[in-house]
């Protein structure tokens, strides 16, 4: 096999800017799947490692499957030993849970794990809820489901919501939730923002909920840290989303070249954010120096890998788009973390944490004078840029009520201000307007 060559920056670099630049060439690339056949033979991966699921007893495989939408490529995954499937109401407005039914119903429903999440909002009564669960049963094709997430709670007052609870005392009654849960990003605009670490603390400490689906990875670790150390104690189960913060490199500068080339007028916000771009990337040119990286695969590996290490994570929920994801992901099931990861990541993270808008996060959002809401705009951002699904994002862009990011380059950045991690808030939400709306 001929040797490889040594990324360079330019190269590396590049790799996370063609979602930024190139929106027609990728929109459709998972729908391409559905038509052919994913045989998975013996020298396909694996999973390897399953870990009991907190209070639950369930055996969930260490990698899963978070939002799927492709029937071809969830069979594949189930065929590979995956068995915890991660899907929502909202997902595809229906279409993922439907996705996900016509693949289930193929194999021996007991040996699967199947969690659907619903929104939950404070005027919804027992019977709307009821109603609304018995559709997602009716899209998945199945009996029951083994988890009912609250989706998204913005506030703990959700937490305790008596029309779900009472909806959910009858599922369960019937056989058709077996648990409840909670997943959350934290950081959602409102009057009285609370933080994941408050939301999912209060919900360990409800007792009525048996899973979360939360955000940890190794740049953002200490709310992650708090909230697992909970869960420990009390035994709830825990799945992860956003588990990988690599990305993102010089995606602003990518995009002022693009505005040049298309002739367009360059804000002074951008100009002056050059200088600063030209830094971060010093700063990645050393880290990719240093461990000879061929790839940002590297990293991402050795990400996953970190949240594994942790006893209180059962499983990383992946967003599964093409093929090459299930050799990619499937093939880190049971992997060890190294010393050669720590070193690698504790490098990053102190080197180009500053390239990684938080998850469940939200900081900044109380500076913003047009309660703009950061923290949901670039969770639609990641959804587009680093889990590819572009139409998505732009549908739940498109369909936010609150204030969009279409101002931001002429205001003052009051939210860049406010970040204690030094992040380009404000350039980052004017290129995640310019990506999610194709301005």
């Amino acid at each position: 096999m001929p040797q490889r060559k040594q990324l360079n920056r330019r190269d590396f670099l590049h790799r996370s800017l063609a979602a930024g630049i190139g929106v027609p060439l990728i929109a459709a690339r998972s729908d391409s799947l559905q038509s052919q056949e994913v045989t998975i033979n013996a020298d396909s991966p694996r999973i390897k490692e399953y870990r009991t699921l907190g209070r639950t007893g369930f055996k969930v495989s260490d990698i899963s499957s978070g939002g799927p939408q492709n029937e071809v490529l969830l069979k594949a995954l189930l065929q590979s030993g995956v068995n915890y499937i991660d899907t929502a109401e909202s997902y595809g407005r229906g279409q993922s849970e439907t996705s996900t039914g016509n693949v289930v119903k193929e194999f021996d429903r007991k040996k699967l794990f199947v969690t659907t999440k619903i929104v939950v909002k404070a005027d919804q009564t027992k019977e709307t809820i009821l109603a609304r669960v018995r559709k997602c049963l009716e899209r998945l094709q199945t009996d029951y489901v083994d988890c009912l997430m609250i989706h998204s709670p913005a506030t703990s007052d959700l937490l305790v919501h008596e029309g779900f609870h009472e909806a959910a005392k009858q599922l369960k009654s019937e056989g058709r939730v077996r648990f409840l849960g909670v997943a959350n990003h934290g950081g959602q605009w409102n009057d009285v923002p609370e933080t994941m670490e408050q939301v999912l603390g209060k919900a360990a400490e409800d007792g009525r909920f048996d899973v979360f689906l939360m955000v940890y990875n190794f740049v953002q670790k200490e709310m992650g840290e708090a909230v697992l150390k909970v869960c420990q104690e009390k035994n709830i189960g825990v799945t992860l989303m956003k588990t990988n913060p690599v990305g993102g490199y010089l995606e602003m500068k990518a995009q002022v070249d693009q505005l040049e080339k298309e002739g367009k007028p360059i804000n002074d916000y951008l100009r002056n954010l050059l200088p600063r771009l030209k830094e971060k990337a010093d700063k990645a040119q050393a880290f990719i120096d240093r461990y000879g990286l061929q790839g940002e695969a590297q990293v991402r590996d050795a990400a996953i890998r970190f949240v594994l290490a942790h006893p209180g994570v059962h499983a990383a929920c992946i967003s599964f788009n093409i093929f090459d994801d299930l050799k990619t992901y499937v093939g880190l099931s049971g992997s060890r973390f190294t010393l050669k990861d720590k070193q690698m990541i504790t490098q990053y993270r102190s080197q180009c944490s500053d390239l990684y808008c938080r998850h469940a996060c939200g900081i900044c959002e109380h500076a913003c004078p047009a309660g703009v809401p950061v923290n949901t705009i670039m969770r639609f951002n990641h959804y587009f840029q680093a889990q590819k699904r572009e139409r998505f994002a732009m549908e739940q862009y498109r369909e936010l009520t609150s204030p969009k990011a279409d101002g931001c380059l002429d205001c003052p950045g009051g939210c860049e201000s406010a970040c204690p991690f030094g992040v380009p808030v404000q350039g980052l939400l004017a290129m995640a307007h310019r990506r999610l709306s194709l301005a």
